[in-house]
C-alpha cells in the first residue's frame, strides 16, 4: 500500500505541476492579448488623430483665406492678407515664447491618456 500510495502521490504532483504550467502560459497568453488590444487601440486613435488633423488644417486655411479675401474687399487689397498674416506671426511667437509650458502641457494630456488605456 505504501507503494502505491506513493506513485499516486507522484502523479499528483505531476498533474500539479502540468496544471501551473498550464495557468503560466494562458496568464502570458492573457497579458500578450491585453498589450496587443492596447497597442491597437493607440494606433487607431493616432490614425484618427492625424486625419482629423489634417482636414482641420486644410479648414483652417480655407477659412483664413475666406477672412483675407473679405478683409481685401473691405479695405483695398492688400490689406487682408497682410493682417491675417501679422496675426498668425503673433500666435507662431505667442506659441514660440510659451513653447516649454504648451510642451508640459501636451504632456499631460499624454500621461492621461495614457492612464485611462490602462483602466
Amino acid at each position: 500500500m505504501g507503494l502505491k500510495n506513493s506513485l499516486s502521490d507522484l502523479l499528483k504532483i505531476g498533474e500539479i505541476k502540468d496544471n501551473v504550467i498550464g495557468l503560466i502560459e494562458a496568464k502570458f497568453e492573457l497579458k500578450k492579448l491585453e498589450i496587443q488590444e492596447k497597442a491597437e487601440r493607440a494606433v487607431a486613435d493616432l490614425i484618427y488623430r492625424f486625419i482629423f488633423l489634417i482636414v482641420a488644417t486644410f479648414s483652417m486655411v480655407f477659412m483664413l483665406i475666406l477672412i483675407a479675401w473679405s478683409v481685401n474687399q473691405w479695405l483695398g487689397e492688400p490689406w487682408g492678407y497682410v493682417i491675417i498674416l501679422a496675426i498668425m506671426l503673433l500666435i507662431l511667437l505667442f506659441f514660440h515664447l510659451k513653447r516649454d509650458e504648451v510642451k508640459e502641457q501636451i504632456k499631460e494630456v499624454i500621461q492621461k491618456e495614457m492612464d485611462a488605456m490602462d483602466s
